[in-house]
């Protein structure tokens, strides 16, 4: 008995597979690099909310989006930023918003979920 058709096969579909997967390897976004949150300041930290209808808070205070960016771009010596966005904001609304965050601000930015995120 050969075992020529079996591993012709076999390469066959390994190669077809190493294919398939190749555009979600090439198309893969890396995450940004934040520091580790040890280097930053330890300053008091700002607690930054997204409500629907694009309605931020921080800290517990009404803030307009414009108002945010120039707080989170020149704001030197706080420490880490926490944003809880609302459940009612869809993933790709949450996604957009905290790397929207993350890329004003100079000090890291996380995701807060209440109980942990979603169950």
């Amino acid at each position: 008995m050969s075992y020529a058709v079996p591993s012709l096969v076999a390469l066959t579909l390994l190669v077809c597979a190493a294919v398939a997967s190749l555009p979600v390897v090439v198309t893969r976004t890396i995450p940004k690099s934040q520091p580790p949150l040890a280097e930053q300041p330890v300053g008091s930290p700002h607690w930054i909310v997204e409500a629907p209808d694009d309605h931020w808070f921080v800290d517990g205070d009404s803030i307009s989006r414009l108002d945010l960016a120039n707080r989170l771009s020149q704001d030197g010596e706080q420490g880490l930023q926490h944003f809880l966005p609302s459940a009612s904001l869809s993933m790709g609304q949450v996604k957009r918003s905290l790397q929207w965050l993350r890329s004003l601000s100079p000090h890291p930015v996380v995701l807060d979920l209440p109980d942990g995120g979603p169950s």
